[in-house]
């Protein structure tokens, strides 16, 4: 049956101004100035939680600090969802198991029903006196998405200018011809000197790659500083432009003084040379070993694209007795294996008959999120049960414990 998410969202209104007035009540004649649904907890294609529910007064909370930070705030009402339906478990059993598309169709379906429920609980409460005219009632997400969204213009200038400032430095970087945006991105994260802006330096390594080719100069340059050179090294790998410049740059840069794990060594595996790198005996092993793990780790995710994956440079670092143990630790089950797509998947399947156990635990992980509930949903069924009845062997026969014991874990789910 169907989520029935308009009498979620009826419900849940009655039941969030219920329970601000009952705080309101708490507090006596104390000033109320903000309502917000906080602490989001979400899993892809596993449970939805309901958020809890705290009030802000201008006499309980004297910190400027924990003004808008509803954690801090003495009013909490935990159990304001609890209600005779139990939304929040007919909710998180509804979604859970869901292919990851359908389970993002319905996180934004729960999104909206949230904003609708602020919307609802304020018109409500300022109706009828329980919260003045200017009080605010909002959602405060971790990364500010529904707080946004939940607010008005008037209200995100007055209490959260922070967010109103990096939206319109945003819009004014990219209103920038390129060679003018890519300096001032540059600037804000933090790969040459400029003075700081509103925009965050994730948010500006962000727009630096979208500007492709014209970020290049911008990670070369910031390989010859040694406070800069390691993220240089990562944007360069995240843009995915081998061309001899950069993997020049790269060589030159190789390897990367001073720094725990060689973010040069990583980009250069990621570009598709890890081969040549591990070849050069002279490096470090920590060097030679990052070149090896790097396009197999979940860092390649972040990138804008890269070589189809397979185990031609895992099977050579692991037979290198130098870097193997390396190599073992760094890939590690549960260390953060790279998310495959359709193009790594004729790479990938012959891992599952490798003759190293490492990259057949690897394969393993890896194209079961595939083709299961994470994954796209695309690929071709038939090819699906085969990979499928595959793992479900391995889970049987493998001579391995530990591919035995993922094979059977990713049969299972």
């Amino acid at each position: 049956m169907a989520f029935d998410w308009d009498a979620f969202e009826t419900e849940l209104s009655m039941a969030a101004a219920k329970a601000v007035r009952e705080m309101v009540e708490a507090a006596d004649a104390e000033t109320p100035y903000a309502v917000a649904f906080s602490e989001f907890y979400a899993e892809t294609t596993g449970v939805i939680y309901l958020p809890n529910l705290a009030l802000a007064t201008e006499e309980s909370v004297d910190d400027p600090d924990c003004r808008f930070s509803p954690p801090d705030w003495e009013y909490q009402h935990y159990e304001w969802a609890d209600t005779d339906p139990q939304w929040g478990e007919r909710l998180s059993a509804a979604v859970t198991g869901l292919p990851r598309a359908q389970w993002e169709q319905e996180w934004e379906r729960f999104a909206e029903a949230m904003l609708n429920i602020a919307a609802r609980t304020r018109t409500a409460l300022v109706a009828d006196g329980t919260l003045p005219a200017d009080a605010v009632v909002y959602l405060d997400d971790e990364d500010a998405e529904l707080l946004v969204r939940s607010l008005t213009a008037d209200e995100l200038r007055r209490h959260f200018p922070e967010y109103v400032a990096a939206a319109e430095t945003e819009r004014n970087v990219l209103a920038m011809p390129v060679e003018q945006r890519v300096s001032a991105l540059a600037a804000a994260a933090g790969l040459a000197p400029g003075p700081p802006t509103e925009l965050g330096r994730e948010r500006a390594i962000e727009l630096l790659l979208d500007t492709g080719t014209a970020a290049v100069p911008v990670g070369i340059a910031a390989l010859g500083h040694p406070e800069t050179a390691w993220v240089g090294a990562k944007l360069l790998a995240d843009l995915n432009i081998a061309t001899p410049e950069v993997l020049d740059a790269l060589w030159a840069a190789l390897p990367l003084r001073g720094n725990a794990h060689d973010w040069v060594a990583t980009a250069l595996g990621r570009l598709g040379v890890g081969l040549e790198v591990l070849a050069r005996t002279e490096l470090p092993a920590g060097s030679r070993s990052a070149a090896v793990a790097a396009p197999y780790r979940s860092f390649r995710d972040q990138g804008r694209g890269h070589p189809p994956l397979d185990y031609t440079l895992l099977a050579a670092g692991l037979a290198d007795p130098s870097v193997a143990p390396i190599v073992a630790e760094d890939l590690k089950p549960g260390r953060g294996y790279c998310t495959l797509d359709a193009a790594d998947l004729p790479g990938t399947r012959l891992g599952l008959d490798h003759s190293k156990p490492l990259i057949r635990c690897h394969a393993v992980i890896v194209i079961s999120d595939l083709i299961g509930p994470m994954g796209p949903g695309n690929l071709d069924s038939d090819e699906v049960k085969a990979l499928e009845k595959r793992i479900d062997e391995l889970a049987a026969d493998d001579p391995d414990s530990e591919v035995r014991r993922l094979a059977g874990y990713r049969a299972r789910t």
